[in-house]
């Protein structure tokens, strides 16, 4: 006995599978066992299996529905052949949520680091080697970047002006809505790690470089002294930007754009910190090593209590009381609007991006490919 199709990642408490439970009985030839009894039976928590026994058809098939029980957590069912206790039983294992739960599904690729879109029909995803992969809201694809150095940062301001920046010599690459090219080479040692602006006229790159370059609409150019080295960035307006990193010592570092020049932030952690996100001047996020988070309230940047010592990268928030960050290990953890809280990855690999088109469409990237977040209902 075989089992056909494979369990689904995730159902809601009290549904069912998305299409049945299958198997397939063959005799000692291979061929179909026409007529076989099939018994299914829930053994781990709770729900029902409709019918119960199946005889299975000229194909030695046999299915049934399998109907989960109301609280959430692992359902099992297992398929025996009546009568006949050689053959192994086959297990059918489902996790299942409360409505409403983020649930995250993997997508194989290579290694990817960054991830960013426009909407949930428009995203780009880049990765070592020139890795560039575009989602036209059905399915990812390919793109040529023109370059085979690597690739860390990806942010834009429209579906025609979008920025890519990595490089082990400073590498950033422009998209106009129709292709890619070279907006520059720095060929300087150090790669670019940040990128963020104000508007189409007004992006700032940073990274392992000094001093931060800046796009005027025009050309780029070297502009205002910030220590490397910076991992990310993120801004409310052209006036108001923030950049994170590790400092020179231990600790990390804190940076902020007022409009006119750059400037250190009291520092608020001894560790490195790799990621920041807000949704306004007074909520900010940050976080980094050994699963630090810190948030700025528009005065000050105090620590917060996190649940992982995993390494985190990555942060994005939809609101106030929306918030996610992805790390090392696989680690994605939510932020309520009260406090952070582990969330199941499905993954152990590493987890460097991290995006949404909203609070129900997110993509985060890492050592395995791609993780998509989606609602259960």
């Amino acid at each position: 006995m075989s089992k056909v199709g494979s369990d689904p990642a995730s159902v809601v408490a009290g549904g069912s599978f998305l299409d049945s439970i299958r198997v397939r009985v063959t005799d000692g030839t291979n061929k179909p066992a026409s007529g076989a009894s099939v018994s299914f039976d829930v053994i781990a928590g709770g729900g029902s299996v409709t019918p119960a026994t199946v005889i299975a058809d000229a194909n030695g098939s046999a299915a049934a529905k399998f109907i989960t029980g109301t609280t959430p957590g692992t359902n099992t069912v297992i398929a025996t052949v009546s009568g006949v206790s050689a053959v192994p039983a086959i297990a059918f294992s489902i996790t299942t949520v409360i409505a409403g739960t983020i649930v995250w599904s993997a997508i194989p690729m290579d290694t990817l680091r960054g991830v960013w879109g426009t909407s949930a029909s428009d995203v780009w995803a880049v990765g070592y080697h020139g890795t560039l992969e575009h989602f036209n809201g059905t399915s990812w694809s390919p793109v040529t970047s023109g370059t085979t150095e690597p690739l860390v940062g990806v942010w834009g301001t429209s579906p025609s002006n979008v920025w890519i920046v990595g490089g082990f010599t400073g590498t950033i690459l422009h998209y106009n809505g129709t292709s890619w090219s070279s907006a520059l080479e720095r060929q300087q040692i150090g790669l670019l790690f940040g990128v963020w602006g104000g508007s189409a006229s007004d992006v700032w790159v940073l990274g392992d470089i000094v001093p931060a370059l800046h796009y005027d609409g025009t050309k780029w150019s070297e502009s205002g002294s910030v220590t490397p080295t910076i991992f990310g960035m993120w801004g409310n307006s052209s006036s108001d930007i923030w950049a994170v990193g590790y400092s020179p010592g231990p600790g990390g570092m804190i940076v902020h754009y007022n409009g006119a020049t750059w400037s250190s932030a009291s520092p608020v952690t001894t560790q490195g910190l790799s990621g920041v996100w807000g949704t306004s001047a007074s909520d900010v996020w940050a976080a980094g090593a050994n699963g630090v988070i810190v948030h700025y309230d528009g005065t000050s940047w105090s620590s917060v209590t996190s649940p992982t010592s995993q390494g985190l990268v990555s942060l994005w928030a939809a609101s106030a009381s929306d918030a996610w960050a992805v790390g090392y290990g696989g680690a994605i953890v939510h932020y309520d609007g009260t406090s952070w809280s582990n969330m199941t990855s499905g993954t152990t690999q590493d987890l460097f991006g991290i995006w949404g088109s909203s609070d129900s469409d997110m993509w985060a990237v890492g050592t395995s490919g791609l993780l998509h977040g989606t609602r259960a209902h």
